[in-house]
């Protein structure tokens, strides 16, 4: 979890949120009110920083 701690909070909102609690697309917009681009925006930066992170752990 590590890696996760080291995303910006609105990154790491929204990893927690989708895959951790499972929340929709739709449900993160709506609890972040941000619109849905902007969710699946951060999930994508936030996906890529992690890869990233547990590259350099290999």
């Amino acid at each position: 979890f590590r890696a996760i701690d080291d995303l910006t909070p609105d990154h790491r909102a929204v990893i927690i949120l989708r895959e951790i609690e499972g929340l929709s697309y739709e449900e993160i917009s709506q609890t972040l009110d941000c619109s849905l681009g902007t969710v699946m925006s951060r999930l994508h930066y936030a996906r890529k920083k992690l890869q990233a992170k547990l590259r350099e752990l290999i």
